[in-house]
Order: structure tokens, then sequence, then C-alpha cells
């Protein structure tokens, strides 16, 4: 085979895959998950600050991206000095595999993760995004708040809701030591979890 149609079948190959990715993307149903379903379906429950991110591959060349964390609090599971969670997507090749509202790090943030599958799963995080919240100083209450996964500030817990607020509204945003504590109070008194989806 020449290196021009070597070039023009992996160009097929590689927009045949993009397309087959899409589509299962585009399939992707994630059940809306409440804070009693988060903590009971989290196999581990931590809060750590993002210090490394790279990509790799699988034996069928399918690309993951891996998300360290480090500086580690442990609030349910086993886990050690650092915990390296699997994203599925990333570069294969000349294509970028990239599933709709998969969770984005940065190096150097600090996040508070419900995490489950990970090395199974697409998305080691309960709920996809819903497993995930932002940690951040705020000058005006002089300590760590909590965000969700849209940045919204996390105000605090009722019933089986967290509650949330815009960030211009003036409500006092939920401290990561009460959102710890929230945590820690919901292990101790576990509900069951609604269904069998993760």
């Amino acid at each position: 085979m020449s290196p021009s149609s070597q070039y023009s079948a992996l160009r097929t190959s590689s927009a045949l895959l993009a397309a087959l990715l899409f589509g299962a993307a585009s399939a992707m149903v994630v059940v809306k998950r409440d804070f009693p379903d988060l903590v009971a379906r989290s196999e581990q429950i931590v809060i750590g600050t993002v210090t490394d991110i790279h990509e790799e591959r699988d034996v069928s060349g399918a690309p993951f991206t891996l998300v360290t964390l480090s500086d580690l609090s442990v609030l349910k599971g086993d886990v050690g000095s650092t915990l390296t969670l699997r994203f599925y997507g990333g570069h294969a090749g000349d294509v970028v595999v990239a599933i709709p509202d998969m969770p984005r790090f940065t190096v150097g943030e600090r996040d508070v993760l419900f995490v489950a599958g990970n090395d199974r799963d697409v998305c080691p995080l309960v709920g996809v995004w819903q497993g995930r919240f932002y940690v951040r100083f705020d000058p005006t209450v002089g300590t760590d708040v909590v965000e969700d996964s849209n940045h919204e500030p996390l105000t605090g817990v009722g019933g089986r809701e967290l509650l949330r607020a815009p960030a211009i509204s003036g409500v006092t945003p939920m401290t990561l030591d009460a959102f710890r504590q929230a945590i820690v109070d919901q292990l101790a008194r576990p509900q069951p979890a609604g269904d069998t989806a993760r």
C-alpha cells in the first residue's frame, strides 16, 4: 500500500472511530443524584489537590486522561497517599475524543470528589459532574468554601438536597469544614440508594 493510501486509510479509520465514540458519548444518560445518593454510592470520598494530568491509551488504543490528586483528606474508602482517577477521553492520534459533560481538571485546583468505578467506568465519579465539587478560598468569610461543578456556591443541605445560590446572591456559602461534617454525618446514618444505576 502506498503512503498516500495508508494515510487515507488512517484518516478514514480515525473518522470512523470518532463517529462511533461520538455516538456512544451522545447516548450517555446521567441519573440525578441527591446528597445521600452521592455518599452511599461512593467507594471513596476524598478532598485533594490536582498535582498531575496526563494521557495514556489502553491496549486497544482508546485514550484515557489520568488525573492524580495529592494532599488527600479521605472521608470514605481506602486510598493511599495519592489517588489517580482515569477518565475516558483524550487524544487518539489527530482525533480528540471528548465526552459531553465529562469533568475537566486543572493542576493546582482543590476538589471534593465522590468516587466510584475508577479503572472500570467511563467516568469514575458518582453521577459524572454531580460527584465533583470545587474548593476555593473565600476572603469574605476567611476560609475555604465549596462550589458545585457549575461554580455555584453550596449554601447547606436541605432534606436530601444540596442547596445552592448564585455567587452574586449575597448568601453565605457553605464552608469546606461544614461540607466535610455533612458528609461525615451522612456516613453515620446511611440511607439506601434509590436505584441500581450509578
